[in-house]
């Protein structure tokens, strides 16, 4: 089984030289909690969360204006291809305790694989 055969969530994912003001009002607008940060190319360079924005922006007094996207993003994260094994995602993200992962395809983020959407396909092709 591979990752293909998993239905994936819509890209959620604002470029790393956005200005965290726009990356802010775009997680406002979904019920995502998580935006992924991705390069010119569209490949998954990092994360940020809703209390990123506030921990590392707001609670510190940084300047709006000058905070973007690469600048408080967390940048370790797991990227997964569409033609994954989907045991070894589904091994990967219980052991990191990830509850969604990007996923590529020719370098470029295609989706998001939720640890619930993996687990269930894995299950029901036992």
């Amino acid at each position: 089984m591979q990752v293909n055969q998993c239905m994936l969530i819509e890209p959620f994912v604002c470029n790393e030289e956005d200005n965290i003001v726009e990356v802010a009002k775009n997680l406002r607008s979904t019920t995502l909690r998580h935006i992924f940060v991705t390069d010119a190319k569209g490949f998954p360079k990092g994360v940020i969360s809703v209390m990123d924005i506030n921990n590392r922006v707001v609670a510190e007094g940084k300047d709006l204006g000058a905070i973007k996207a690469k600048d408080i993003m967390t940048r370790s994260i797991d990227v997964f291809n569409i033609d994954d094994d989907l045991s070894k995602v589904c091994e990967s993200m219980l052991k990191k305790n990830h509850v969604m992962d990007a996923v590529v395809k020719d370098s470029r983020m295609i989706g998001i694989i939720t640890v619930h959407e993996a687990l269930k396909v894995a299950r029901n092709h036992e």
